[in-house]
């Protein structure tokens, strides 16, 4: 039955779509069974990003047979930071499976790329010496390894390349902006500029009358997984990080505009905003099961709140605007009714050591505590008085302030303020002087090797072609009425 193509195409995008750390090595076996080389490539990749969490488990690992547990070990795609837990993985599955020939050991350890071994890893280096495993049957090898060390050489059979792809991964600040064009990616602490595709859409049919800046509704998973939903049309898509693009997903149920997404537990979630042709505010929730590529609506906002926030923790989703705050009960599929933030504007909100962080009036920040159920405020934001808007992330366990204002001709400003809780302060870390950066803005782990150069997010000193007229900047500021269209979303603020 499996011969069949369809029958096979089904039943990989099936398993794909159900692959975690507890089954992706029986899925990769299966898919070595059946010949199924899109599966089996699925497979090593998700193993690939979660190999860490597998060593941890190691069971998993070990199961693999002899050539599968090579062309892992072999992957440049392995997202580990150094070189040794590579050969820890390497290790462990020699242990558990007590080859008969030496040999065989030996060929999975040239897998481990030595050469990326400095001197501060002697000392690991001399432990694995001392282990009864190498000491009986590996002791030959790790000798030579030691002396190719030593006199600045590897053994031929082990001369790779690259680095794992995961030594170069960092945190990086995401701006999503206009439609077909691509995405910063910003580390403020060092500086480093890249670019991410964006997905290509159609916009010969949509019938907009200028620039549209609020075009994506974005979250990243706990597994570091981007979803992408256009404002545009009802395209989803998730990011392969690998290789820099986007793969569509199913096409979610409702048109919405204005709206905002959230993950929780293996579900995201899309509500508020209005519909873009009767311009009514939604009161529908869309639920998109990842393991089922497939949306279906849940219990419906007991209220529209039209413009808001979402903030999940603690295995709830909580949505806010400036009036109310509701809290969903993804169990029981039910909304209950939280603190009230009740402040004239909501500029953005994240959640920050198990609290969430709303901007509100400028300069004011307010704190929420689901543990105690209520609002504090905390110190005041810096104001700029050429600011287009005002962000908050969590990035890298610190939580930060962007203003993006309005520096002069066809250049923008991103001012970086870390909040400090100690001093209850917000202090500047970075400033970046460019041509763009987008609306919504997210913090995730990236790969710097497999993103694009972000030298064109740099505005040029002589390039007067720009101008402020050419980017809305009036749908980037809040605005205080609480009627008015969609067409732009400073009308937004319910």
């Amino acid at each position: 039955m499996l011969q069949l193509e369809y029958v096979r195409h089904a039943c990989s995008n099936f398993m794909t779509r159900r692959l975690d750390v507890s089954n992706c090595t029986a899925i990769l076996k299966f898919a070595d069974t059946f010949d199924n080389h899109d599966l089996k490539s699925e497979a090593q990749g998700f193993i690939a990003r979660n190999f860490l969490q597998l060593c941890k488990k190691a069971r998993e690992l070990c199961e693999l047979d002899f050539t599968q547990i090579k062309e892992i070990l072999s992957l440049d795609t392995l997202d580990v930071d150094c070189e040794s837990k590579v050969c820890s993985a390497a290790i462990q599955w020699i242990e558990a499976n007590k080859l008969e020939k030496p040999e065989d050991a030996v060929e999975v350890l040239k897998c481990v790329r030595w050469h990326l071994f400095t001197d501060k890893d002697a000392v690991y280096l001399e432990g694995l010496k001392s282990k009864p495993l190498v000491k009986g049957h590996l002791m030959g090898f790790m000798e030579m390894v030691s002396h190719s060390r030593e006199n600045g050489g590897m053994p031929t059979s082990t001369q790779v390349p690259a680095h794992r792809i995961g030594k170069s991964a960092k945190e990086m600040i995401l701006f999503f902006g206009r439609p077909n064009e691509p995405f910063m990616c910003y580390d403020p602490f060092t500086e480093d500029v890249r670019s991410m595709a964006s997905p290509l859409i159609n916009l010969s049919n949509m019938g907009f009358k200028r620039s549209i800046m609020e075009t994506f509704s974005v979250c990243v998973s706990p597994e570091n997984n981007l979803y992408l939903a256009s404002q545009l049309s009802k395209h989803f898509w998730v990011y392969d990080p690998i290789l820099n693009s986007w793969q569509e997903l199913a096409e979610r149920l409702i048109g919405r505009v204005h709206s905002d997404i959230g993950y929780l537990n293996g579900h995201l979630y899309m509500l508020g905003g209005r519909d873009p042709v009767t311009d009514t505010r939604l009161k529908d929730v869309e639920c998109y099961s990842i393991q089922r590529n497939q949306w279906t609506l849940v219990a419906p906002l007991p209220h529209s709140l039209g413009k808001m926030q979402i903030a999940t923790m603690n295995d709830r989703l909580y949505v806010v605007n400036k009036r109310r705050m509701l809290c969903y009960e993804p169990q029981k599929n039910r909304w209950l009714h939280s603190a009230s933030l009740k402040h004239g504007k909501l500029h953005k909100a994240c959640v920050f050591q198990d609290q969430i962080f709303c901007l509100c009036d400028i300069p004011v920040v307010k704190v929420y505590s689901p543990a105690r159920g209520e609002w504090r405020r905390i110190g005041d934001i810096p104001v700029d008085s050429n600011a287009l808007n005002y962000q908050v992330v969590q990035h890298s366990n610190k939580l930060l302030l962007l203003t993006v204002s309005l520096a002069h001709q066809n250049k923008n400003r991103v001012i970086v303020h870390e909040y400090d809780p100690a001093r209850d302060c917000w202090r500047n870390v970075a400033t970046m002087l460019g041509s763009s950066f987008g609306y919504i803005s997210l913090s995730a782990r990236m790969y710097p090797s497999c993103l694009g150069s972000g030298q064109n997010f740099f505005a040029e000193e002589d390039d007067d072609s720009g101008s402020s007229a050419d980017w809305d900047f009036d749908g980037l500021t809040d605005a205080d009425s609480d009627s008015g269209s969609s067409s732009s979303f400073s009308d937004e603020n319910w």
